[in-house]
């Protein structure tokens, strides 16, 4: 009931300025209208689940520190990213969305769905390539991010694997206007300036 009461009382302080018009869908060639709508069997309101959607809708940046193993031993990343989450349409609490990252002179782009979960209003990520799955959530004692109309920070929890993608964005524009590309598109997650050679998080 506490963990219910944090995310309504987080998204009704939000949606005083959050409910925007929806983003054109289009027909971009990542865009996936077939992909599972979690619309369903709401048990957390579905107003305050559309706030939540269209809070995260946009485009964000910002910095990022993905931790992960390599050959065993426990590596941290940073880089600077943007994130584009895109609603299927205004009433939808999924969609499609485009990451990418820079470090340096290198640079990836990485496609990837969402869905909030209607039970828990926890905010899932699946990248297309990878197939690796994360998981935002606003309830969890330990791991807790948080959102607003111009602010976007915390943690992304690996759920079929062990790493973390800690985050903290800024909001630069609310409708989908580009993509923004670079020079390269590289498949893999590992980029960017290895920062520590430690677990930070742990394993689960």
């Amino acid at each position: 009931m506490k963990k219910l009461m944090k995310i309504i009382m987080l998204f009704a302080i939000a949606a005083t300025t959050t409910l925007f018009a929806s983003c054109d869908s289009g027909n971009d060639n990542w865009y996936n209208d077939n992909n599972n709508n979690q619309n369903t069997n709401n048990n957390i309101s579905d107003n305050t689940l559309n706030v939540l959607a269209n809070t995260l809708r946009g485009h964000w940046e910002g910095k990022m520190i993905y931790e992960y193993t390599e050959n065993g031993i426990r590596k941290q990343a940073a880089f600077d990213a943007q994130m584009e989450f895109d609603q299927y349409d205004a009433t939808s609490i999924s969609g499609r969305g485009v990451e990418n990252d820079v470090s340096g002179t290198q640079s990836q782009e990485l496609k990837f769905s969402w869905y909030i979960d209607s039970k828990t209003g926890d905010i899932y990520v699946t990248y297309d390539t990878s197939k690796n799955q994360y998981v935002i959530t606003f309830g969890s004692t330990n791991i807790q991010s948080y959102l607003d109309s111009k602010s976007f920070h915390g943690t992304m929890k690996g759920v079929n694997n062990d790493e973390y993608l800690d985050f903290d964005f800024s909001r630069y524009t609310y409708a989908k206007g580009y993509t923004p590309t670079f020079t390269r598109a590289a498949m893999t997650r590992a980029m960017g300036v290895v920062i520590e050679n430690k677990i930070v998080k742990g394993r689960r």
